[in-house]
């Protein structure tokens, strides 16, 4: 009995022993990851392997305590959370039962956004986690282009920054963020653009003309089209490559109180924008009297402005463009109404406003109608020649600004200003280049761009006539001759220039001679030029600064009747072998005489 109980005694304490912990790594401790970003849920497997009891976990070199608690029988694994630490390797320490055992993990850098989507212009934080220990001269990159710039981590390698979504289109954008940290080693995020549309005014009464804006819809979407209580009001409007795109409507006829504004376009469903909201109240509306409501405004335009909602029979009536006076003495009738016209005065380029009040309205219960005036220039002549003035006068442009004036996209004149009201009168000649249609382009450094056709004449110079060398004349004696031409000249409002061709065929086919931009009516060759002996053809045609040219005139013959140098020496020798044949026959006739 005492035997059989000794050996179950054994048996029990030798399976005792066979499960008592033994560390897996004796000094080692492994983690599930040996890397990640700040944050990250790690554990430590077979946690029993290290030991039994109270353990604790630290972190890093200053031993931060991360975990404690006890392992116990049943206890799989512990889990932690990596702390907020710079980027690079960490230290992790394990503590039981008077033992530790130690890792490496490595933090990598890392962003979250605070949201993952919304509209171009709301505020987005963006933090980073596991940079460089103070690491300075941190940007965001949005779609590959800094964003922000100049941010600075703090001594565990976390920053902040609040900025607002750029304009940008409809979709998934890349946020990432580098410094001394390499942007390839920070997972990018994506954030959502959502489109969005605002609105200015938000409230006023029929007819006013309102400002819409829209952007986060898709790159160069087109066919976007702005609906009022569900119907539409406006079409054809494109955005741009960013998604963003701006046009005017005029409240239609509706009831007083909030009604519903929305856009969508060929890609981007109505569903997917949020609705703005108009409030109907009393107030004043504008009409051209010419053209049609929502296209360019410029200055010198007639408006009709009309008035609802004011006191019955109501007198003194005014109306104000941009707070000054501009029209006065208006007179309601019994229902309150009125329409008076104004000229839009001078004024810069964009939104100006436009009230009214009377001898009991005020000014402060109008809501202001708004209007946005374009640049606009007018050429004084429209047509002209070459080196003809041209006058430009040019209204609604920015204020104080210096434009370029622009010709065929070739800058002719520049240094004249805008002045306070956005006018400006200056002035340049037409250059020389080819007749027809041109395009006159006015810039200022505020981008205000209008364009106006300039028509250049196109009616070609007379034809010269010629006068000498005439027809059939002859020139030259000894050697090669210079012949001096003459002609008549012409006049042309574009300046005249001269074409001489001097060819030994009648067709022309062989010019050897040909002498092109000559501003006066004769030439003269050159000892260069001087022409050998033979039959010659002579012709003009005359060309203007527009290059248009006038017709050849007919060949005209001429001679050049030199004498070779061999035969005039043969000549001289002849006459002298003469000269002496006479003077022997003259001197021996003397002698026989004396005889």
């Amino acid at each position: 009995m005492k035997v059989g109980a000794t050996a179950t005694a054994l048996a029990f304490l030798a399976l005792a022993v066979c499960l008592i912990p033994v560390p897996v790594h004796a000094g080692y401790l492994s983690l599930s990851l040996a890397q990640g970003i700040v944050g990250t849920n790690v554990t430590i497997p077979s946690v029993s392997g290290y030991g039994m009891g109270n353990y604790q976990l630290y972190w890093g070199e200053t031993d931060q305590l991360i975990g404690q608690g006890e392992i116990k029988q049943g206890v799989a694994s512990i889990a932690f959370i990596v702390p907020e630490a710079a980027r690079g390797k960490h230290k992790v320490t394990l503590k039981i039962a008077g033992d530790f055992f130690t890792t490496e993990f490595t933090v990598i850098p890392s962003i979250s956004l605070s949201v993952d989507q919304g509209p171009v212009g709301s505020n987005l934080t963006v933090a980073g986690r596991g940079f460089n220990s103070n690491e300075s001269g941190i940007q965001i990159v949005y779609d590959g282009s800094p964003l922000e710039t100049g941010i600075t981590a703090n001594n565990k390698g976390s920053w902040q920054s609040i900025f607002k979504v750029p304009a940008s289109s409809r979709g998934q954008h890349t946020i990432d963020a580098m410094g001394t940290t390499p942007a390839s080693e920070v997972e990018d995020k994506t954030f959502t653009v959502t489109p969005k549309i605002d609105i200015n005014p938000s409230s006023g009464w029929v007819g006013t003309v309102v400002g819409i804006y829209g952007s986060g819809f898709a790159n160069g979407e087109t066919n976007i089209k702005v609906t009022y209580d569900g119907g539409t009001i406006k079409t054809g409007i494109a955005a741009d490559a960013k998604g963003s795109w701006e046009s005017n409507f005029s409240i239609p006829a509706s009831a007083k109180g909030g009604h519903e504004v929305l856009a969508y376009g060929a890609i981007t469903p109505e569903i997917d924008v949020t609705a703005a909201s108009f409030s109907v109240s009393p107030g004043i509306r504008l009409e051209p009297v010419s053209g049609y409501l929502g296209g360019a405004i410029n200055v010198g335009d007639s408006l009709w402005v009309s008035g609802v909602g004011f006191e019955v029979n109501e007198t003194s009536i005014k109306v104000t463009f941009d707070g000054t006076l501009v029209v006065s003495n208006i007179v309601a009738d019994a229902k309150g109404s009125w329409s008076d016209r104004l000229e839009v005065p001078p004024c810069t380029k964009g939104e100006h406003t436009i009230n009214a009040s009377g001898e009991i309205t005020k000014a402060s219960d109008i809501v202001d109608a708004v209007i946005i005036i374009s640049p606009k220039m007018e050429l004084s002549p429209t047509s002209g020649a070459i080196g003809t003035d041209i006058t430009v006068h040019g209204t609604g442009f920015s204020a104080n600004q210096i434009i370029t004036i622009s010709y065929d996209g070739a800058k002719v004149a520049t240094g004249a200003a805008t002045d306070t009201k956005g006018n400006f009168t200056t002035s340049f000649k037409i250059p020389k280049g080819k007749a027809g249609d041109h395009t006159v382009t006015v810039t200022d450094a505020k981008a205000s761009v209008f364009s106006s056709n300039l028509s250049v004449e196109s009616t070609p110079p007379p034809t010269p006539r010629l006068i000498s060398p005439e027809a059939g004349a002859e020139f030259g004696f000894i050697g090669k001759t210079t012949v001096t031409f003459d002609w008549s000249d012409v006049e042309d409002p574009s300046g005249v220039y001269y074409v001489l061709e001097i060819s030994p065929s009648a067709d022309f086919a062989g010019t050897i001679i040909r002498k092109e931009g000559l501003t006066a009516s004769e030439y003269t060759l050159t000892e260069d030029n001087a022409l050998a002996k033979g039959n010659y053809y002579w012709r003009v045609r005359a060309e203007d600064g527009a290059e248009n040219q006038s017709d050849w005139t007919n060949g005209q013959l001429f001679k050049v009747g030199g004498v070779d140098w061999w035969l005039l020496l043969v000549i001289a020798l002849v006459a002298i072998v003469v000269i002496i044949i006479i003077w022997r026959f003259v001197s021996v006739s003397r002698r026989d005489e004396w005889k």
